[in-house]
């Protein structure tokens, strides 16, 4: 069920918190994660990287977290082009962009994955046609899953509080249920944060910009 079904399909006076779903104002309180806005600033990064072909492993199409990524992607290139790739937040889905991406002539220089899960499996791919991440093109994902960090590289990504979001809903939603009368319905989103390791190259590139300047 969409989230915009689930809301219509609950009835009105039934205390409901909805998470990271499409939901209309006003309607259901609901605690969002700022899917949006950690992807412009992951794709902000990469750009600020001195990367000028930023490709995007998208999720699934009509998914609201996929959507929001896209968005927040499209928002952080500037004047560079888009480069969208189909995804299905799979690390199968990940493997096969990034077999294709290995493939292309005219590759991007940098990837940015809707999730870590595809990002993982496009590193797999890249790395077993010989592409080099981050020497040959750059990557990143979103999430944090706990694997990101033991990948080689470990994965540049955007880290998501959920256990964070889960307590507040549920104290929210015992609140509700205690009082009818303090549920709100106001949604609220909350925060994400970029996660810099060494698969972006970012780290590199600073050390050649100082031995640059020191010459």
């Amino acid at each position: 069920v969409g989230g915009g079904s689930l809301g219509e399909a609950l009835p009105p006076g039934l205390p409901t918190v909805l998470m990271n779903t499409r939901v209309a104002r006003g309607t259901r309180a609901a605690y969002l994660v700022d899917d949006f806005g950690g992807a412009r600033a992951m794709t902000c990064h990469l750009a600020s990287c001195g990367y000028r072909r930023i490709a995007h492993i998208r999720g699934p199409r009509d998914n609201f977290e996929a959507e929001e990524r896209l968005r927040g992607y499209r928002a952080g290139l500037g004047t560079r082009r888009a480069v969208v790739i189909d995804g299905e937040f799979s690390e199968e889905s990940g493997y096969l962009a990034g077999q294709a991406l290995a493939a292309e002539r005219g590759r991007p220089d940098a990837v940015f994955a809707a999730n870590d899960a595809m990002a993982i499996g496009c590193l797999f791919a890249l790395t077993e046609s010989g592409v080099r991440v981050p020497e040959d093109i750059a990557l990143a994902g979103f999430d944090d899953v706990p694997v990101a960090r033991f990948v080689h590289p470990p994965l540049t990504t955007v880290r998501v509080d959920v256990a964070a979001m889960g307590r507040r809903a549920l104290e929210r939603l015992a609140a509700a249920i205690d009082d009818p009368r303090s549920d709100t319905r106001t949604v609220e989103t909350l925060p994400v944060e970029l996660v810099v390791r060494a698969s972006c190259g970012a780290n590199s590139l600073r050390r050649v910009r100082r031995r640059r300047r020191r010459a």
